[in-house]
């Protein structure tokens, strides 16, 4: 198993890559193509708006990921020096 230094090192290596910036690009213009779509189609069914909300919010979690696990990883460091 990793060690939390090295997956703290892993995860800023990660945040700082071109290919996280391609995702993050990709991911916020689909959020931003859902939240159309609903503003976009007064008929859409409230089932469809739901799913879309769902989308949305597991995109959004999906991204503060990094930043998420980075805190996590930083009090787990603390931890271990005490």
């Amino acid at each position: 198993m990793i060690n939390p230094k090295n997956q703290l090192d892993s995860i800023n290596q990660l945040t700082k890559s071109k290919g996280w910036k391609v995702i993050d690009e990709v991911m916020k213009e689909e959020i931003v193509s859902s939240a159309m779509a609903i503003a976009d189609n007064p008929n859409m069914t409230l089932d469809e708006i739901n799913f879309r909300r769902g989308s949305i919010w597991a995109a959004r979690r999906w991204l503060e990921l990094p930043e998420r696990l980075s805190a996590k990883l930083e009090s787990d460091i603390a931890l271990l020096k005490k």
